[in-house]
């Protein structure tokens, strides 16, 4: 009989721990170490209460201890809770989207995380001072070799052909650093060609200028007072003035400006509209010839064809007809 007591309380005992109830506020009926009963009459009243309900172990209430009391004898069982009480791993999902934010910081891994990029640093310009003549003879030199490809750039252009000044610095800084790109043969069959289509276009272009000039010259003969020089120069007074006839020892006040028959200006003051004062003995020969022709307040119109400067030089002479407008503006006596 005590036996089989002994084997309902553990039985119950163990049903009340697995569902929730093995941490009740009195575990003590649950393990005893009283003496054996011989007789029903002389069992405790809690031992004859447990035998006598029948279907405790069937329908066990649900019970979630707050705070479990620990058993002295026995490890505290580890509680299985009714409802799923959330984890600190299910919170884990939002700080998973930060951390790609932080991987260009902290890379974790180089295979799936690719390492940033430095950004290039602006190249370092010398520091130079022109305190002797040794720089200033290197700066000079840079100025002028720049200034001359500017003018082969603008003549270029006339050509519509176009040179990208960036790539021709990128051309002399290699040189410089011996880093050339291009073949000794590739950069003399590439400057040879471009020889040979600057060529071309040049003598396109002076065939058509040759035109024009031509038609011009060939209409203005054939205006009214139009006379010609020894020299070969074709003029047209269009306002005499008033005066005396200027002799070499006067000195004159003139405006003036040369320029070709599509109006490219080639010849005249630094400022514009401005005049200019000359002695008429030291003026040149063509404005000297001209403002001759001419008074005070006169105004003439000189056209000067290429085959009228033969005795100049190959380098000072003209292949274009120059179109000059003279005035004297005032005329000052020799004292």
């Amino acid at each position: 009989m005590f036996s089989l007591t002994r084997k309902k309380n553990a039985c119950l005992a163990g049903l009340l721990m697995l569902s929730g109830a093995a941490v009740a506020a009195d575990p003590a009926p649950v393990v005893t170490t009283e003496p054996a009963v011989t007789s029903a009459s002389e069992k405790p009243a809690a031992v004859a209460a447990a035998e006598a309900a029948p279907a405790a172990p069937e329908k066990p209430a649900p019970f979630v201890a707050t705070e479990p009391a620990p058993v002295a004898s026995e490890k505290p069982a580890p509680v299985i809770a009714t409802e799923p009480v959330p984890v600190a791993s299910e919170k884990s999902a939002p700080a998973v989207t930060e951390i790609p934010a932080l991987l260009t910081v902290l890379p974790t891994s180089a295979a799936t995380v690719p390492a940033a990029k430095e950004e290039p640093k602006a190249p370092v310009k010398p520091v130079f001072s022109l305190d002797s003549e040794e720089q200033k003879r290197a700066y000079a030199s840079g100025v002028a070799m720049a200034r001359y490809i500017e003018e082969q750039i603008e003549q270029q252009k006339a050509l519509h052909i176009t040179m990208s000044k960036d790539i021709m610095l990128a051309g002399i800084a290699d040189t410089f650093n011996n880093q050339v790109k291009m073949s000794d043969q590739d950069i003399h069959t590439t400057l040879t060609a471009f020889d040979e289509q600057v060529k071309v276009l040049t003598k396109a272009e002076m065939d058509k200028k040759s035109a024009a000039d031509k038609a011009f010259l060939a209409d203005f003969a054939k205006q009214d007072g139009v006379k010609k020089t020894k020299q070969g120069l074709l003029y047209l007074v269009k306002n005499k003035g008033e005066g005396n006839v200027l002799k070499d020892t006067d000195t004159v006040e003139v405006g003036y400006q040369g320029k070709l028959v599509d109006g490219t200006i080639v010849d005249g003051p630094q400022v514009e509209n401005a005049n200019q004062v000359f002695r008429v003995a030291n003026m040149p020969p063509v404005l000297r010839d001209s403002v001759k022709l001419i008074r005070k307040g006169g105004e003439i119109q000189v056209v000067i064809p290429p085959v009228a400067v033969e005795n100049a030089s190959d380098a000072n002479r003209p292949d274009v007809v120059v179109i000059y407008t003279i005035t004297v503006v005032d005329v000052n006596k020799a004292q």
